[in-house]
């Protein structure tokens, strides 16, 4: 998402391929529906070039330990998986794989009640150095995952099924992968991000391990202290892997030819790609090159579009969107685009602030959140409700739950039943804590780059004061934004999580054993009841059950309260129409740029 999380339920699920960066259809444009040629004149014309514009700077270019959708877009050109989504039918097909696995629910052996996949991958794939693309990368990716040293706790909890693969003796490039239970998820996360292992690991510190060693929880204190591991993992985490030349790398199309901070990523078609004579949908790559320009004022980011400063431009503010479909000008230049997003809007409430661990206080939060007004006003009404954690256009979102309406009184009451009052008439309710007098003032943290974050804080702040509680909008720059929030440094924060239109795994952000510094569990959520709930999820095939436990695990979410959940919204998009099949997709984020094609 646009300067939020990753899904995590899983954006990884992006970083896997262009997965879901392209996939689904929507509105496909609100401009240039007329039928008649554009006679466009345009300083861009002939430039194969895309320009695409960053509201934030990424934290890493490493997908194993990158937080931030900014990373994820970029990454998806330069790194591939085993498979990717065909962006018509919704279903996985081949990336780095001829196809999809071969997939066994095993009823003997040491992986009874688990499955198996077999995958075998492209003949013709090889690395930038010459070298085959083999088994040994891909067994080597996975360990690298589950080195418990390597900043990739946000996806460890995916890949925990996966703890044998059997290669194929007669050919490298063929392998299975045995699951010791069957997971809803193991096809998509079996077929992960493969990387270069001689670029990685050049001195072959993951060789000392087998996969087995790494995936046994007995082992789990003794690897935490392995030279070996902890060498590795500082070479992996460091920035060396993550923003230097030669050292990001992967079989995606796109070479990493520089990162400027605050300015600009670039990235180069290779001449000698692998997959460049395929000629297949999912191994398509047509601009020569792809410019990530970092400008972290959005109206700044408009009035550069608008000179053809640059090429797309999303997650555009609602105001100026509407603006722009009436600039004829514009209109001419580029194709506006407002499919449905699959993200969600919400206000993370920290359960571990004393002021917040009552969930009657976290309820009258939620009462002083008018989200009605947010959608109207800020969103111009590009948006819709949302309750829960699901996104609202699967089929298994709970209907059900009602959305928690704005109210005071409502606040103020359950403000007083738990035991916050104004003691000493300054217009703050109070509360003895811990033998001291505490006023109920919350900070609300936001990325300062984003101002609709920030006008849904001022507007939470005049209406929260009506209820005696006091809150302090705080703006910090994007990746303190984010550690903060690993850290757990905040009171309530403003932030989304993009959707896939795969099935959920909730374990990564609501279960309680995510809830660490590398989780993305970050309010605390979490019980017993709730804990089987996801864990059985994960492990049930049978759509129409997991739907009831989709739906449950929702209902114990909304009566918590550890999120004000607000809305859905649709995206809003430019795109340069010097670009043929420049379409507008669901799934973030909403573009597949490596599909544009230069007109005649």
């Amino acid at each position: 998402m646009t300067n939020s999380f990753r899904p995590k339920y899983c954006i990884w699920l992006l970083a896997i391929c262009v997965l879901f960066a392209a996939c689904g259809g929507g509105d496909s444009s609100d401009s240039g529906k007329k039928g008649a040629a554009k006679a466009v004149d345009s300083k861009k014309a002939g430039d194969n070039t895309v320009t695409i514009h960053e509201p934030a700077e990424p934290d890493f270019l490493n997908p194993m330990i990158s937080g931030s959708a900014s990373s994820t877009y970029i990454e998806t050109k330069i790194f591939q998986a085993l498979l990717t989504i065909d962006f018509e039918t919704l279903e996985p097909v081949g990336q780095l794989a001829v196809g999809r696995p071969e997939i066994k629910e095993l009823d003997s052996g040491p992986f009874k009640g688990g499955m198996s996949l077999t995958y075998e991958i492209r003949p013709e794939a090889k690395w930038d150095n010459g070298t085959p693309i083999t088994a040994s990368d891909y067994i080597f990716s996975l360990k690298a995952i589950k080195n418990p040293k390597v900043n990739a706790g946000s996806l460890r909890p995916y890949m925990e099924a996966f703890t044998k693969v059997e290669v194929d003796p007669n050919n490298p490039k063929k392998f299975t992968v045995f699951a010791k239970e069957t997971y809803i998820l193991a096809e998509i996360f079996s077929a992960t991000t493969v990387y270069p292992e001689y670029v990685y690991d050049p001195e072959g510190l993951m060789k000392k391990f087998t996969l087995e060693e790494l995936s046994d929880p007995k082992n789990a204190n003794k690897l935490a202290d392995d030279k070996n591991l902890q060498k590795f993992a500082e070479q992996f985490n460091s920035p060396k892997f993550s923003r230097e030349v030669g050292y990001v790398v992967g079989s995606g199309p796109y070479a990493f030819k520089g990162w400027e901070t605050g300015q600009r990523i670039t990235l180069e078609k290779k001449k000698d790609w692998w997959a460049k004579d395929l000629n297949l949908p999912m191994l398509q790559a047509y601009p020569d090159k792809v410019i990530h320009k970092i400008v972290n004022d959005r109206t700044t980011a408009v009035t550069s579009m608008k000179d053809e400063g640059l090429d797309v431009v999303r997650d555009i503010l609602p105001n100026l969107f509407v603006d722009l479909k009436k600039n004829d000008r514009v209109n001419q230049l580029f194709n506006l685009h407002t499919p449905t997003a699959l993200v969600y809007y919400y206000i993370g409430i920290n359960r571990k602030s004393p002021k917040l661990a009552d969930q009657k206080v976290r309820r009258a939060i939620a009462h002083l959140v008018d989200v009605e007004e947010i959608i109207d006003v800020i969103l111009h009404g590009l948006g819709e409700r949302t309750v829960g954690p699901i996104h609202p256009s699967k089929s298994y979102y709970n209907k059900s739950l009602t959305p928690i309406p704005f109210d005071v009184a409502k606040a103020k009451q359950l403000l007083t039943e738990a035991g916050w009052k104004d003691s000493d008439g300054d217009g703050i309710v109070d509360k003895v804590v811990d033998g001291q007098k505490v006023d109920m003032s919350l900070s609300y943290k936001y990325n300062s780059d984003n101002d609709m974050r920030k006008d849904i804080g001022l507007l939470l702040k005049e209406n929260a004061k009506r209820a005696g509680v006091n809150i302090e909008v705080e703006g910090v720059e994007w990746t303190v934004f984010l550690e903060d929030t690993k850290k757990r440094d905040y009171e309530l924060s403003s932030l989304a999580w993009v959707a896939s239109p795969i099935p959920e795994d909730p374990k990564q952000i609501w279960h309680t054993e995510s809830d660490n510094p590398d989780g993305d569990n970050r309010v605390g959520f979490g019980n017993e009841e709730s804990d089987k709930i996801i864990e059985d999820i994960r492990v049930t095939l049978d759509e129409g059950k997991r739907a009831e436990l989709y739906k449950r695990y929702q209902e114990i979410v909304y009566e918590d309260q550890p999120y004000v959940f607000m809305f859905a919204s649709k995206e809003r998009i430019a795109i340069h129409s010097r670009f043929d099949a420049a379409k507008a997709y669901v799934a973030r984020p909403g573009y597949n740029e490596m599909s544009f094609k230069l007109k005649p």
